[in-house]
């Protein structure tokens, strides 16, 4: 399991290699759809993709199986693919179930910060600080999942690290429609501000405190942007 919940711009640049073929197309749409580079309800084909990635449609097709399985991905009545569609329930669900698991992990990993995981984590915390400042949502939201991730890996409990990043995969989508201004940016980064005045203090408790702070900050707007995708799914930016 991949310690990062989403390196977006790499990941969707990056040339794709001849082996693990399927691995790559799978790692790419999955650091997509956490850091939103694909909208709820948008939908996708697996032949379209396949042209866009000039490889072949079986690989494309196993990874989008596999990303249907993980809930990241539902099929329609007419068997059309698409990204899922929350309710505004399952993202209350998969809200308070996120509040839990990454305030245990947040818990887990200030309790057991290295002078390393200090570093990177503040570094992590720069790139995303310059990515709010510029106001770039698509940039913001990967730095975010990334600064997040690196907290989590800290916890050194893969399996919780896995359950996060399922969570993430399936409400990415709904973070990136509910559209974050700069008024919505700089609110975020207070709670982003006091994680790392949390971890340079090792200070556990408050690491926890200011992650659950940001999840509970965000979730209106999220969950009105549910609301909102399954009233009026988009099929604009098919692939």
């Amino acid at each position: 399991m991949s310690d990062s919940l989403a390196s977006a711009e790499m990941a969707q640049t990056a040339p794709l290699q001849r082996d693990s073929l399927q691995q790559q197309i799978y790692d790419r749409l999955h650091a997509g759809l956490i850091a939103g580079a694909f909208r709820p309800g948008e939908v996708i084909s697996s032949r379209g993709l396949a042209a866009q990635l000039s490889v072949s449609a079986m690989p494309v097709r196993e990874a989008l199986t596999r990303l249907t399985a993980e809930g990241a991905l539902e099929l329609t009545p007419s068997r059309t693919l698409r990204v899922r569609l929350l309710s505004p329930d399952d993202f209350d669900e998969v809200t308070a179930i996120r509040t839990e698991l990454e305030g245990m992990a947040a818990r887990r990993a200030g309790e057991g910060l290295t002078g390393a995981d200090v570093t990177r984590i503040c570094a992590l915390h720069q790139t995303l600080r310059q990515a709010a400042d510029s106001g770039d949502v698509d940039r913001y939201l990967a730095a975010n999942a990334d600064f997040h991730s690196g907290i989590y890996a800290a916890a050194r409990w893969p399996m919780l690290l896995g359950m996060i990043q399922r969570l993430w995969l399936i409400v990415g989508p709904a973070i990136r429609a509910s559209l974050p201004d700069q008024a919505h940016l700089s609110r975020s980064m207070g709670f982003h501000d006091a994680m790392r005045a949390a971890v340079l203090a090792r200070d556990a408790a408050a690491l926890r405190a200011a992650i659950i702070a940001d999840i509970a900050n965000a979730a209106p707007d999220i969950r009105a942007a549910t609301v909102a995708a399954a009233a009026t799914p988009t099929n604009e930016g098919q692939i």
